[in-house]
């Protein structure tokens, strides 16, 4: 627990890391998921800006997109192959948000257009 942090002040989780995960669940605003195993794990790419975030995640078939928050922690987990599964935080948790905590605001998956 943070310094400070109020113990009965809960932070819906947007996203979860296990070590041991063998696959990444992806789960979307609408309540439909994914589920990428890691044996399909390409790259992941991190960046941020001052408006947002984002991890971009390459897998053989599928692209993901995650917008959001302090998502460093987050990309640095993709590392180890450790996320097990993310999701989008519904929008009626955002002015709960917590300037130290992962937020994911958006994320989007996309098939993979065939390479030349």
């Amino acid at each position: 627990m943070k310094l400070g942090q109020d113990e009965n002040r809960n932070n819906p989780p947007c996203w979860n890391k296990d070590v041991q995960a063998r696959a990444l669940r992806v789960e979307l605003a609408d309540g439909s998921f994914y589920i990428f195993p890691y044996n399909h794990f390409v790259i992941a790419r991190f960046a941020s800006s001052r408006e947002c975030d984002t991890v971009h995640v390459v897998l053989d078939t599928h692209e993901v997109e995650i917008a959001g928050k302090h998502l460093r922690v987050v990309g640095l987990a993709f590392q180890d192959l450790a996320v097990d599964w993310v999701r989008e935080l519904p929008a009626r948790y955002s002015p709960q948000a917590d300037d130290d905590y992962v937020w994911i605001t958006s994320i989007t998956v996309s098939e993979v257009q065939e390479r030349v």
